[in-house]
């Protein structure tokens, strides 16, 4: 296989630990075992599950990473006919694994969706719920509403398998697919009530999940916007984080508690932007600071989003050299991630803080990184 060979070529270099960051030896050594078809569950948000998370959006993180860390390297990019030929032949059973190494290592979703398109039947058919949640994610990342097609079928499935967090969890998808990336918002809505009223009460877990639905109506309600809707909105999320809070403190189980401390630190953030919608600049910041302070307790995937909108709520309040530290701190935890999206924008709102203090050498260096598209550390100015 293609992808394996580019792995173990890689791998395979004299003292590579030494020339390569951690971050990327993780999606290396994470990559070997999929291609093997062994899972691996206990993965870092070094090594993101973007075909499980990624949901509707696009990204060229991973491209952009890996094109970085092998430039000093003699060694290809993965090219896109080999990576074709790779999932073409891929059996059915292994797909799934061959899709999350393909996009953990080259972020060619259009390669992916190529491929999920032609084996559609026999995804649909004889692949496994990942196999089908996986396609989905990455038909919603190109704009195809296949991903509803196999979304569906994901739901089909976990219910043939009564496996109720698995078909809550492919609502979910199907639902924000829905919401954020075609604006069916009555399907949605159709979906969100079938959701809160016949499946969410099934699971052990529905408190927890019931957080998960407050936070996709607060979702639905912005995205028809009237002059309730954001207070709405915010009542929405208020009260996922309640339902958070009174999960955690009855449950027993230590994954499922670590997982809702990390979907609090996300409705945290999803405060916040609710707030800088209205304007709220120092409710906004608030709410940040708290959020960062959890998110670096319990959830620390999501530490590099919680700096940068807690940088936002400075900047916007004119804070310009408390924004300046924190989105330097911001960029290194993108950096730490290999997250390219975060790391340009952090760089962007860099110059723009550079710019407000006068800074204007400073902000032409980061002008300079950005067309660089480098993956470079920030070193951490004083606040002072």
């Amino acid at each position: 296989m293609y992808l394996e060979n580019f792995v173990e070529e890689v791998l395979s270099i004299p003292n590579i630990d030494k020339k390569l960051n951690s971050t990327f030896l993780e999606r290396l050594s994470v990559s070997k075992k999929l291609l093997e078809g062994t899972s691996v569950e206990e993965r870092s948000s070094r090594s993101p599950f973007f075909l499980n998370d990624l949901g509707v959006r696009y990204t060229v993180s991973p491209k952009e990473f890996t094109k970085w860390s092998i430039k000093d390297l003699d060694v290809d990019f993965p090219s896109t006919s080999n990576l074709e030929k790779d999932l073409e032949e891929a059996n059915i059973n292994l797909l799934p694994y061959v899709m999350d190494s393909s996009a953990l290592l080259t972020g060619d979703f259009e390669t992916i969706f190529k491929v999920v398109s032609k084996r559609e039947s026999e995804i649909l058919k004889f692949g496994s719920y990942n196999a089908l949640i996986y396609s989905g994610t990455v038909a919603a990342s190109q704009n195809s509403k296949l991903a509803y097609v196999f979304f569906s079928e994901a739901i089909n499935r976990a219910r043939k398998d009564n496996d109720i967090n698995h078909v809550i969890t492919a609502y979910h998808r199907l639902i924000i697919t829905k919401l954020k990336r075609f604006h069916d918002l009555k399907e949605a809505q159709e979906l969100l009530d079938e959701l809160v009223s016949r499946e969410i009460p099934k699971s052990s877990d529905k408190d927890l999940y019931m957080a998960l639905y407050d936070n996709m109506l607060g979702l639905a309600i912005v995205m028809e916007p009237n002059d309730f809707s954001i207070i709405s909105a915010k009542s929405m999320l208020i009260n996922a984080t309640r339902r958070i809070n009174e999960y955690v403190a009855q449950c027993t189980d230590k994954n499922k508690k670590s997982q809702a401390e990390r979907y609090k630190g996300q409705v945290g953030i999803n405060l916040v932007q609710l707030e800088l919608e209205n304007n709220h600049y120092n409710e906004a910041n608030r709410i940040a600071l708290s959020n960062l302070e959890h998110v670096k307790k319990y959830s620390k995937g999501y530490a590099a989003e919680a700096y940068s909108v807690l940088a936002y709520t400075q900047f916007m309040l004119g804070e310009y050299q408390e924004a300046l530290h924190t989105y330097q701190l911001a960029t290194n935890a993108h950096v730490e991630v290999g997250n390219y999206d975060g790391v340009q924008a952090s760089r962007e709102m860099l110059i723009n803080c550079y710019m407000k203090l006068g800074m204007k050498v400073k902000a032409k260096e980061q002008a300079q990184l950005i067309l660089d598209k480098s993956f470079q550390h920030e070193s951490i100015e004083s606040k002072n």
